[in-house]
């Protein structure tokens, strides 16, 4: 499961055969609203299934209608957004203009020339680092691999006096992304973890993570979290964002205001708008949320972003997947309430 990639695919052009494999393997897992948007953005016939993606899609492969740069940028845009968890913290001490020299005298120098990975590495490695005009970004990838039931394949096959019952898997593949994100004129870098939750999983994660930057000589350790517990306040408060629910924490005990309402939030639930209105949030240690940010209030977003807050983590869950700017319009809106 761990495959060694080619020198093709550490830099150059991909052959067809291999760019096919790309698409069966990296971009089918994506979702069916971006995976159209591919399509329709190269002109290419889209299709209503995920098998009418994959045939249209290597059509166009063969036909030079779809290219590797092109599925590069979209991937760049679409795979590992949405659908994690977040933290933010504070920037490296580094200056500027010293991260490219500190990455070219790193072991991992030649990364710098990967735009993206096509590995499905079973444990969490580093995969890619891109240092753009004044966005740095570096990525992991885990992979998985396995195989799910396909019916519709299954066949029977008698062979002289015996009969056979053939049930077809299909071998699928999977992976997760982790993310080191700094625009360098941001006052915060952030994490983004597409891992459960669970157990060590994200300590394990960060750990990697402050290692490899260490190694990759941007920082001697790792960086402070920033605290966001005032940002979950304020968007509790916030009538742009429709809020389903908060948690004000204080020592010793926490106060729950939710919405049961499918629309709305707990704004268009008189009674809990009144509780919400007349707490003093300066009583409380930390928040934490459930908010939705609506494309047709933020129309920055491409689509409606649900998103929850933890205050004693300092963490930001994003439900559901989405485009890079979508990301980086709602850690917008979270820094701009942040202030104490």
């Amino acid at each position: 499961m761990n495959k060694k990639p080619s020198k093709a695919q550490q830099g150059n052009e991909l052959n067809k055969r291999t760019l096919k494999k790309v698409v069966a393997q990296i971009v089918l897992a994506q979702g069916n609203t971006f995976i159209k948007e591919l399509l329709r953005s190269n002109n290419i016939q889209i299709g209503n299934t995920k098998a009418d993606f994959a045939q249209n899609l290597n059509a166009a492969i063969d036909a030079g209608a779809l290219t590797q740069g092109a599925i590069e940028a979209w991937l760049g845009e679409i795979e590992g957004w949405g659908n994690q968890h977040v933290y933010l913290f504070e920037p490296s001490a580094i200056p500027r203009t010293g991260i490219r020299s500190a990455l070219e005298a790193s072991k991992h120098a030649e990364l710098l020339v990967r735009k993206v990975s096509y590995e499905f590495p079973v444990a969490l490695s580093l995969s890619t680092i891109n240092l753009t005009g004044d966005h740095l970004s570096i990525t992991w990838h885990r992979g998985r691999g396995g195989w799910e039931r396909a019916k519709a394949k299954d066949f029977q096959r008698d062979e002289g006096p015996d009969s056979f019952e053939y049930r077809a898997y299909r071998e699928r593949f999977d992976r997760s992304v982790v993310r080191f994100e700094w625009r360098l004129s941001d006052p915060y870098s952030a994490i983004m973890i597409q891992l459960p939750n669970e157990g060590d999983e994200h300590e394990k994660a960060l750990n990697q993570v402050w290692q490899d930057l260490k190694e990759a000589g941007l920082l001697p350790r790792p960086l402070n979290k920033i605290r966001l517990s005032p940002a979950f306040k304020k968007i509790g408060r916030n009538t742009a964002a429709i809020v389903q629910s908060t948690r004000l924490l204080a020592q010793g005990g926490h106060v729950d205001l939710v919405s049961t309402q499918t629309e709305g939030g707990i704004e268009a639930v008189e009674a809990v708008r009144e509780v919400r209105r007349g707490v003093d949030d300066a009583n409380f240690l930390a928040a934490d949320g459930m908010f939705s940010f609506a494309e047709e209030k933020y129309k920055q977003l491409s689509r409606t972003i649900k998103m929850e807050g933890h205050g004693l983590d300092s963490r930001l869950r994003i439900w559901v997947q989405c485009k890079r700017d979508d990301v980086y319009f709602v850690l917008s809106v979270i820094w701009a309430n942040n202030s104490a």
